[in-house]
């Protein structure tokens, strides 16, 4: 009976990992047991939305003022640790001188607290600067919904990881044949993979939900000005203005290359024809000359 029985284990062990090893060809793994999915559903209606805000800003600033407030916010950021500000991205664009308009960007992820301290900073004047010199022209915020990425991948990973487990205890077993072990190896590796890139794109996910990104624009309402403004704005663009009339110049030449041989042979037409047009008038007008007394 036991000697019975010992086989029946093994046939029924055998079957498993046949099922197992038939299983693995199959690009998504067994979902584990549910016990239902009502509490599940009732879970997720009453969980907080998850939302990651953005928030866009563009500030209005005297042409002299831009690159002042651009360096003060960036120098805020990397340099406030209390905010916990993660620069993303910044630019200056200083416009062509004298009288260009110069902007810049700013870009940076801000906890939710730091927020509120961080746009109140951007929206101040500067020492010595007046309080209309800094002038809100634009305010937006948007909100993306990632409840359900987020709730999508936490399933997909317990699915992934209850599916390793269950790999790891057929590994285990002593009675596994070294072909059968190959194999449950390289499916291991395989959803190991699938399991470190879902737990990143989870952390990305919620870090989007943790933080807050502030787009920050600093645009010249006007100008710069100046009474020889025009001079110097004209002089700064004397080189440029002159390789482009001697580009033109040179492309004018290069292309009318080709047409004077035509105009070579029609100016020697015209000079034929008026030559035999002289002629003819003389031998007209030589008879009536000839006549007269």
């Amino acid at each position: 009976m036991s000697g019975m029985a010992g086989r029946r284990s093994l046939v029924a062990a055998a079957l498993g990992l046949a099922a197992l090893l038939g299983g693995c060809s199959d690009a998504r793994p067994p979902a584990p047991e549910v016990a239902s999915p009502l509490p599940s559903m009732q879970a997720n209606r009453s969980a907080a939305a998850k939302l990651a805000f953005t928030h866009d800003l563009t500030l209005g600033l005297p042409p002299d003022r831009v690159a002042p407030h651009f360096a003060a916010a960036r120098n805020r950021c990397l340099s406030d640790t209390g905010l916990g500000c993660v620069l993303v991205s910044s630019s200056l664009e200083d416009g062509a001188r004298p009288s260009g308009r110069p902007q810049a960007q700013i870009q940076v992820r801000l906890p939710h607290e730091s927020v509120a301290p961080y746009v109140a900073f951007l929206t101040a004047p500067l020492p010595g600067e007046a309080a209309g010199d800094v002038v809100l022209r634009r305010q937006a915020t948007r909100a993306d919904d990632l409840t359900t990425p987020l709730e999508d991948g936490d399933r997909r990973l317990a699915q992934l990881t209850a599916y390793r487990a269950r790999l790891d205890e057929l590994a285990a077993k002593s009675d596994t044949r070294v072909e059968d072990l190959i194999r449950i190896a390289g499916e291991l590796s395989k959803v190991q993979s699938q399991v470190e890139e879902g737990e990143a794109r989870q952390r990305g996910l919620q870090r989007r939900v943790d933080t807050e990104i502030v787009s920050v624009f600093f645009h010249s309402d006007g100008a710069r000005s100046g009474a020889f403004a025009p001079v110097e704005d004209a002089w700064s663009q004397a080189g440029q203005t002159f390789g482009a009339s001697a580009g033109d110049a040179l492309r004018f030449a290069v292309a009318s290359l080709p047409w004077l041989p035509v105009a070579a042979i029609g100016l020697l037409l015209v000079r034929v024809l008026w030559r035999l047009r002289r002629r003819r008038r003389a031998r007209i007008g030589r008879p009536l000359t000839e006549a007269q007394p």
